[in-house]
């Protein structure tokens, strides 16, 4: 069975880098998807979806080198093939933290939505996706309602701030 984000079977160790790697897709993506919306013309949707796509593309790429450069620096040896299964099912999931403003630049190339506003809304889905992983990677944590909720807040106030400072610099 394979190993996923939430799944109990995955261990502290592997759901911790799950997180991390979704955490870090999630901020590149919130960086494109401003930077995106931030210039004096909006792209198009399929320019959008390119650079969205390309820049995670690269980040989960480095952070998978970094991963295998990491390991057989501190071990002495390749990483092994079920080490590699593991390190690229934590980059693909960590992908999936794109599909929800990738659905929204879809629905803009389909002139249900102007781009403007899919750039929009997928910076806030963005938002809303760090609470989200938060809570997955925290719930079996026996921190208690009250804690998760203030750890899952910060994370999306991050998120927030990210979104100020990105367009203060824009501006």
């Amino acid at each position: 069975m394979q190993k996923e984000f939430n799944d109990s079977a995955a261990t502290a160790d592997e759901r911790a880098a799950m997180l991390k790697e979704r955490v870090y897709v999630t901020f590149t993506a919130l960086a494109v998807m401003i930077a995106a919306g931030s210039h004096g013309s909006a792209p198009t949707a399929g320019g959008a979806a390119l650079s969205l796509v390309v820049t995670v593309a690269a980040v989960l790429m480095a952070g998978l080198v970094a991963d295998v450069i990491a390991h057989s620096a501190i071990h002495a040896a390749l990483v092994t093939r079920a080490e590699l299964k593991h390190l690229l099912k934590v980059v693909w999931g960590a992908a999936g933290a794109v599909f929800g403003p990738l659905a929204l630049l879809g629905l803009s190339a389909l002139n249900v939505l102007e781009v403007p506003l899919a750039l929009h809304l997928g910076q806030w889905w963005l938002v809303a996706a760090l609470a989200f992983f938060a809570f997955l990677a925290m719930r079996r944590m026996r921190l208690g309602l009250w804690r998760t909720a203030v750890l899952m807040l910060l994370l999306a106030a991050v998120g927030v701030v990210v979104i100020l400072l990105q367009l203060l610099a824009h501006s």
